[in-house]
């Protein structure tokens, strides 16, 4: 973030130390998508100390519009002034845009950031170009490769999804997919069966 967007936000510049309220100045930086937390101290004569604590980024969350945002473990998303400033998991989102400040489920956004973290070959031989997906249909969560997907859903039961997915594709190395299907961790479909 940039110090003269929060120096503007703050709207403390220029005011008189009377008439200026720490409070105020703390709610108008925390409205701000890229401050989890600010601490405001106005002092006489004519001073303010702020402190802001940054938002710190988990992955990008691209947006559907093809905006890439950072995105914390709260599931926030914001900008940053510093691209480099975020790992390189990416999530794709194909629902409707998203905008800085937006909230998504902090439960689907560590989900999504475990599957990013996947790396080519590491579930069969052909898993190759992993690419998280969130998609607007039943599918939910996807995992794509270049030829075929893995499609889990919402992020309840992640890790029995994962195991039985993991599982499947231990035991059919070379079997030809479309996709496998664990949005119940208690079964699994495959196409083509």
């Amino acid at each position: 973030m940039r110090l003269t967007q929060a120096i503007a936000q703050s709207e403390l510049l220029d005011q008189r130390t009377f008439l200026a309220s720490a409070a105020d100045a703390r709610t108008r930086l925390r409205s701000l998508p890229a401050v989890r937390d600010a601490r405001v101290e106005i002092a006489l004569p004519s001073s303010a100390k702020v402190i802001l604590t940054e938002r710190e980024a988990a992955g990008r969350w691209i947006s559907s519009n093809g905006i890439e945002w950072f995105v914390d473990t709260d599931g926030v998303l914001f900008p940053s002034a510093d691209p480099n400033a975020a790992p390189l998991l990416r999530i794709t989102d194909e629902r409707p845009a998203q905008s800085a400040g937006a909230r998504l489920d902090p439960a689907l956004v560590q989900v999504a950031l475990r599957l990013a973290a996947v790396a080519p070959g590491e579930l069969r031989a052909d898993a190759t170009a992993p690419k998280v997906v969130m998609t607007s249909g039943a599918n939910g969560l996807v995992l794509r490769f270049a030829s075929w997907e893995i499609r889990f859903g919402g992020p309840e039961a992640f890790d029995d999804k994962l195991a039985l997915a993991k599982r499947y594709l231990r035991d059919n190395p070379t079997r030809r997919l479309d996709y496998v299907d664990v949005r119940s961790a208690d079964r699994i479909v495959v196409s083509p069966q």
